[in-house]
């Protein structure tokens, strides 16, 4: 072989027995924090993973992918409890009543740490002052779309039609209503919100022309975009999807400042000790460096893994309460 053909790695001094030796002191850390890990405080007990939503939902596959992975590293006993209704509420006081021991992890998502201090009156808790963010776990965007047969066929037809005349736009989540009034108070227009309790009737609609429009999880909907069932017309990532690269996003369209995620995360109850929460976020975080952490939020959810640090998730929650809070107001949504 000639000099020239030698891997980057192993030029400019670096041999084949570096190389080597460097994957051996990686291995050899790996094993060390997996050692360190099982010896940890949470070894042998029973650590719950309380969850606001029902068996089978993504969060919920999330939840479990996650926990029993780092019940593994930790040596602990890992049970998923589905605690859902009351807008999330009965999850959170079922976490707030616990000790603050790092045994009881809330499930935490958008929907209870942003949505809910914006769009709920008097809710019994404070999203930044009491819990602590363990590790975020994976983001997945959303998609705007019509009907196949729909004569709006771009993100900026959408918007020059809503500013014509009132344009409905289905949503099956607060969340969603207020990702949607985002970016028509970006647009200088307004959308009427067509609520849904799901998805799936709403994409059932969509499909049946019985609304014009409508804002869709990204995961849930890609494959019946693939099969052509529904038109997107952007996504709101920051960048485009690997699945249907020429989708544009949503910053392509006009709005470089827009961009939409659901998300979720472990979270436990503040007052826990530091050190429980560090070997927590340590295990979640180990996981995530692996391809099959990788695969799972791609290929299971539709979404990306999320990479913040502990503090930069607090600071990313306040973020969108503050940005939720002033798209409402614009949009004279009011509290329920």
């Amino acid at each position: 072989m000639m000099k020239s053909d030698i891997p980057e790695p192993f030029s400019l001094g670096y041999t084949r027995r570096d190389a080597l030796r460097a994957v051996t002191a990686a291995a050899l850390g790996f094993t060390a924090i997996q050692q360190a890990l099982a010896q940890s405080e949470f070894a042998g007990k029973a650590v719950r993973v309380i969850v606001p939503f029902t068996p089978g939902s993504g969060s919920d596959t999330a939840a479990r992918f996650f926990g029993e992975r780092a019940g593994k590293l930790l040596g602990a006993n890992v049970v998923v409890e589905n605690k859902p209704g009351g807008n999330g509420l009965i999850t959170i006081q079922t976490v707030k009543g616990a000790p603050a021991d790092g045994l009881t992890i809330l499930l935490g998502n958008i929907s209870l740490m942003v949505v809910n201090p914006v769009m709920l009156k008097d809710i019994p808790y404070d999203s930044v002052h009491d819990f602590v963010p363990v590790s975020g776990l994976y983001r997945g965007p959303a998609v705007y779309a019509v009907a196949p047969n729909s004569p709006i066929n771009t993100l900026e037809d959408m918007i020059a039609r809503a500013k014509k005349e009132p344009l409905s736009v289905g949503t099956y989540s607060q969340g969603y209503q207020l990702g949607a009034a985002y970016l028509a108070s970006l647009a200088g227009t307004r959308f009427q919100d067509i609520p849904y309790k799901g998805q799936a009737p709403l994409m059932s609609d969509l499909m049946g022309d019985q609304v014009p429009a409508a804002l869709l999880d990204w995961g849930g909907a890609i494959s019946s975009i693939k099969a052509g069932k529904i038109k997107p017309l952007a996504i709101t990532s920051v960048k485009r999807a690997d699945a249907v690269p020429e989708l544009k996003t949503v910053r392509e369209c006009g709005f470089p400042d827009y961009d939409h995620y659901s998300w979720v995360g472990f979270f436990v109850k503040k007052g826990t000790p530091p050190a429980l929460t560090q070997k927590l976020t340590q295990a979640i975080e180990q996981i995530k460096r692996t391809e099959e952490a990788r695969r799972f939020a791609v290929d299971n959810l539709g979404g990306e893994l999320m990479t913040d640090t502990p503090a930069q998730l607090t600071t990313y929650i306040e973020a969108q309460i503050q940005r939720f809070r002033d798209i409402a107001r614009k949009a004279q949504i009011g509290q329920v």
